[in-house]
């Protein structure tokens, strides 16, 4: 269980800090990516707009200066006669750099892109040459590349080192909890194993007085079978760290289970009347289900108003079991809280009041583990009604 979610708070710091790296990774190649796209655009503006005012300054169609530093060679320069004949030297032309109908291009010449600039010149309100400048976009892309390829693995890096500090973090975090959870474990199978010494000699004890007071003698004798049938399953419930016990599916009679429930509850001045509807039988453990209406009777008792309508019935498929108070009831968006751990419906921490928060979840976690289920529902009139659900007696097989 603690392994679970150790490697479940890992991978989520690792995934949130990945999920950073790419955004921002991504916005910053994307303003990158748009920079160098103007600056390519802008340095092919200005190279031709230079051209341009030479043209002007001579009043006639001059051809393009020899480039000197490495940085205008990258940038190939062609004038052209406004009926399209190309000046200077035609060999340094290539074939590639002709003026086109839009001011900026961009095409791909042998699988390179490349972008090219035309501008029109003119002189006394007459066209005299159009200036065109084009040059390679490789070195962008490659680096644009380049520093994809740079944010895609380190920002995987950066996530695997991330899950193992994660992964670190997380079990120095969890540790405390774990320990506390088997120190919670331990102290409920210790008592398990104490309680079975004085059930044993309680139970030798009354064993004796059953041969004078046969009635009362088998009363106290069916609790004591409850008691020690109870402690072995807070044993199971101490031991099974992984949220599943194994209980017995046997055929059971939920009007006696629900008359011993409420008989025992009743000692508890709890007033309870008790509905049953034909033979309703379930598929369960007849133990863990009296002790889950144990847990909502005692609920009934602290916080229902101490007077509740327990009823079963059964089809084919389900077995039902409601518990109908007439307390104040609960918020429906808390209905689901009370079945956690440690809930309380009174903040105090008094037993008399808040009690240990552990009814409920208790009896939820009996019921479902016998293949049933349990949930809250309001009582007509005013109150909360919860209903216990197990597999009907036709499907045992």
């Amino acid at each position: 269980m603690f392994g679970s979610l150790r490697l479940r708070i890992a991978l989520s710091h690792a995934g949130v800090l990945l999920g950073i790296l790419l955004l921002l990774g991504g916005g910053g190649a994307l303003l990158l990516s748009r920079s160098l796209d103007h600056s390519a655009t802008n340095g092919l503006v200005g190279t031709a707009r230079g051209q341009a005012h030479r043209i002007e300054e001579a009043g006639h169609p001059v051809p393009p200066p020899d480039a000197d530093t490495p940085s205008q060679a990258a940038t190939q320069l062609g004038v052209f006669l406004p009926d399209g004949t190309p000046i200077g030297e035609l060999s340094e032309l290539p074939p590639w750099l002709r003026p086109s109908g839009a001011p900026v291009v961009d095409r791909t010449i042998a699988g390179e892109p490349v972008r090219i600039v035309t501008m029109h010149v003119a002189s006394g309100g007459e066209p005299v040459a159009t200036v065109v400048a084009g040059r390679s976009l490789a070195p962008e892309t490659q680096l644009m590349h380049r520093v994809r390829l740079l944010l895609l693995f380190g920002s995987l890096l950066a996530a695997v080192l991330a899950l193992f500090a994660g992964w670190w973090l997380a079990g120095r975090a969890v540790r405390p909890v774990e320990r506390a959870y088997r120190a919670q474990a331990e102290f409920a199978a210790d008592a398990s194993h104490e309680l079975r010494t004085p059930l044993t000699f309680i139970r030798s004890g009354v064993e004796v007085l059953a041969r004078h007071e046969p009635a009362l003698g088998d009363d106290v004798l069916g609790e004591i079978d409850y008691l020690t049938g109870l402690t072995q399953r807070m044993l199971a419930l101490a031991r099974s760290h992984d949220e599943s016990m194994a209980l017995q599916r046997e055929p059971l009679d939920l009007a006696v289970v629900c008359r011993s429930a409420v008989r025992r509850a009743s000692v508890d001045a709890v007033r309870l009347e008790t509905i049953g509807n034909g033979n309703a039988r379930a598929i369960g453990d007849r133990v863990a289900t009296e002790a889950a209406l144990d847990a909502v009777l005692e609920n009934v008792r602290v916080h229902g108003g101490g007077t509740a309508t327990v009823s079963w019935s059964a089809d084919a498929a389900h077995a039902l079991v409601s518990v109908a108070d007439r307390g104040p009831g609960i918020d429906p968006g808390l209905r689901e809280a009370v079945f956690g751990r440690f809930h309380r419906g009174d903040a105090s921490r008094a037993r008399e009041t808040g009690g240990a928060g552990l009814g409920l979840a208790l009896s939820r976690r009996l019921i479902e583990a016998q293949g049933g289920s349990m949930w809250l529902e309001e009582t007509p009139g005013g109150g909360l009604t919860a209903k216990l659900s197990l597999p009907g007696a036709s499907r045992q097989h």
